[in-house]
C-alpha cells in the first residue's frame, strides 16, 4: 500500500485506481466485530442520581442482544448511502435500523428506530418473513416490501419509530422472493417466486397482480431484475433450472433462454459462426443450470455475468451475453444442502468499483442442515480463487445438538448476507450476516494488528526471493 501512496503522489496513478486499491485491501480484511450489536432489548440500565422508587431496570444480559425474538431471515439496505438495514425475522417482525448511530467505534448496541410485528399493527404480516427490499428511487427510505408465509406481499410505509402496511398483494400461495428493479427505467413491477409454477409480476401503479411467466415445472426460489435491462428477469427454481424471461413478452414466448451447465460455448452469433457450427437453441425445456434445486440467481452489478448458487452445493457464474457457463471451480468447500424448508439461499457479489478489475469477490456462507460451521467464504469469482475464509466468534460445530436445538436456531446458521459501503466514500467495508438465533453480525474492515505496511511488504519481497532460488534451483536440475 505504502507504493500506491507514493505512486499517487507522484501523481502515476490515478485518483480512481488509488481508490480501487484500497478499498480492494479493506475487502480482504474483513474480521467480525462482536462489540456491535443489534438489540430490540428497550430497558436501560438505572443511574446512580435515578431515586429509591425508580424502575430497577438493568442492562439486558448477552443473551438479550437479538435483533428478533426467533431467526432473522432476511436483511436489506437502502442503495444510496446505506445508512439503513430492515431486517425480517421468523417473529415474523420487521425492524428498521440507523447504521449511522454507531460512526466508527467498534462496541455499540443498534436498537431499531421503527418496528412493525403482529401485535402492533392489524394488518402487519402473520407468519415468517421470507424476504425484504427497500423502494429504491427515494433517496431517504420510505417504503418497503415484504413477503411472508402467510402468503402475502405487502407495501409498508417507513416512520419514526412506527412501520405500517398500507397495500397487500394477496398471492394465495407461499412466497419465497421478491425483487424490484432499481433501473431508472424500471417498469414498477415486482417480480416475485412463489411455491407456484410461474413468476407472478405485481404492478406497483394499479395495486393488482398483472400476469404470470410461465416455464418453470417447481417451485421459483430467487428472481432477480438484470441491472442494464429493465425488462430482462432471471429466476430460478426447484426444477433445477434458470430461466431469463422478456416481460415485454407474453406467455411461453417470455422465455428468452434457459442456462445449461453443460454448454461451456453459449448462443454464437450466425455472423461469429463457422458454416458447420449448429448451437443448441437458446430456450431448452431439458437444459439444466445445476443438479440440484436452484436457491439463488444474481446478477453482477455490470450485467455482464450471471451467479447461481445450487443445493449441489455448486456455484456457477454464467456469461450474461452468450449464456455459456465460465466453468469457474470455487472448490470443495461449498455446501448448500437439501432443506425441508425452502427459502432463497443466493451469493453476495460485492458491487462494482470496490474491486478492481479481475479480482471481483464473492461471499458465500455455508449452509448444512445437519451442521452448521457459521462459515463465510470470500472467493474471486472470475477465477473461483479462494480468498479467505471468515469464521462466527464464540460459536462452536455442533453446539446447537448439545443443547438440543435445531440448527434452525443456532448462530451458526446464517440465512442472509447484506453489504455496506459505509457511507458514500466507500471508505471503510462492512457486511452484515442475519442468524438463525435471532442475531445480525457485524463485519468490519481492519488493518491485521502486528505488522505494519512496511514489514508486510518485505514479507512479500522476502517470499518472491525465495521463489526464484527455487526456480533457479529447479531449472538447473531440468538442465
Amino acid at each position: 500500500m505504502n507504493s500506491y501512496l507514493l505512486n499517487r503522489t507522484l501523481g502515476s496513478i490515478s485518483s480512481h485506481d488509488f481508490h480501487v486499491a484500497q478499498t480492494s485491501r479493506l475487502v480482504q480484511h474483513l474480521e467480525p466485530a462482536p462489540g456491535i450489536r443489534f438489540s430490540n432489548h428497550t430497558t436501560t440500565k438505572r443511574r446512580p442520581d435515578d431515586g429509591p422508587h425508580a424502575m430497577d431496570a438493568q442492562l439486558p444480559s448477552q443473551d438479550d442482544f437479538v435483533a428478533h425474538k426467533a431467526g432473522v431471515n432476511v436483511l436489506a439496505i437502502d442503495h444510496y448511502d446505506g445508512r439503513f438495514l430492515v431486517s425480517g425475522g421468523a417473529d415474523p417482525s420487521i425492524h428498521l435500523w440507523d447504521l449511522e448511530s454507531r460512526t466508527s467505534e467498534l462496541d455499540h448496541v443498534h436498537h431499531p428506530i421503527s418496528s412493525v410485528h403482529k401485535s402492533s399493527h392489524a394488518d402487519a404480516h402473520t407468519r415468517a418473513i421470507t424476504s425484504l427490499s427497500i423502494y429504491p428511487f427515494d433517496p431517504t427510505p420510505s417504503t418497503i416490501l415484504s413477503t411472508s408465509h402467510d402468503g402475502t406481499l405487502k407495501l409498508s410505509a417507513l416512520g419514526r419509530g412506527d412501520i405500517t402496511p398500507v397495500h397487500t398483494f394477496r398471492l394465495d400461495c407461499t412466497p419465497y422472493t421478491h425483487s424490484f428493479s432499481s433501473h431508472t427505467s424500471s417498469p414498477l413491477l415486482i417480480a416475485v417466486g412463489t411455491s407456484e409454477k410461474p413468476v407472478r409480476l405485481l404492478d406497483l401503479r394499479s395495486g393488482l397482480s398483472t400476469h404470470g411467466l410461465p416455464g418453470h415445472t417447481s417451485s421459483v426460489l430467487s428472481v432477480s431484475w438484470a441491472p442494464h435491462q429493465p425488462h430482462i428477469l432471471a429466476s430460478a427454481s426447484a426444477d433445477n433450472r434458470v430461466i431469463l424471461f422478456d416481460i415485454r413478452r407474453g406467455g411461453h414466448n417470455s422465455a428468452l433462454a434457459t442456462l445449461d451447465m453443460d454448454d461451456a460455448v453459449g448462443f454464437v452469433a450466425p455472423r461469429c459462426a463457422p458454416p458447420s457450427y449448429q448451437g443448441r437453441p437458446a430456450f431448452s425445456p431439458t437444459a439444466r443450470a445445476h443438479n440440484g434445486a436452484v436457491t439463488g440467481v444474481q446478477w453482477t452489478s455490470t450485467g455482464k455475468h450471471l451467479v447461481t448458487a445450487g443445493q449441489d452445493s455448486r456455484i456457477r457464474v454464467w456469461d450474461a451475453s452468450t449464456g455459456a457457463n465460465t466453468l469457474v471451480h470455487f472448490g470443495p468447500r461449498v455446501r448448500n444442502s437439501v432443506s425441508s424448508h425452502l427459502a432463497e439461499r443466493a451469493p453476495l457479489v460485492v458491487p462494482r468499483g470496490v474491486m478492481g478489475p479481475g479480482h471481483e469477490t464473492l461471499l458465500w456462507s455455508n449452509f448444512n442442515e445437519r451442521d452448521d460451521r457459521g462459515e463465510i467464504f470470500m472467493f474471486e469469482f472470475r477465477e473461483g480463487t479462494f480468498v479467505k475464509r471468515l469464521k462466527v466468534p464464540g460459536v462452536m460445530p455442533g453446539r446447537h445438538n448439545l443443547r438440543g436445538l435445531s440448527s434452525a436456531l443456532s448462530a451458526n446458521r446464517i440465512n442472509a448476507l447484506s453489504w455496506r459501503g459505509n457511507g458514500a466514500s466507500g471508505e471503510g467495508m462492512e457486511m452484515l450476516s442475519a442468524h438463525g438465533d435471532g442475531t445480525i453480525r457485524t463485519w468490519v474492515s481492519r488493518e491485521p494488528e502486528g505488522e505494519p505496511d512496511d514489514a508486510e511488504e518485505a514479507e512479500q519481497a522476502d517470499r518472491k526471493r525465495k521463489r526464484d532460488v527455487l526456480e533457479e534451483i529447479y531449472q538447473g536440475f531440468m538442465q
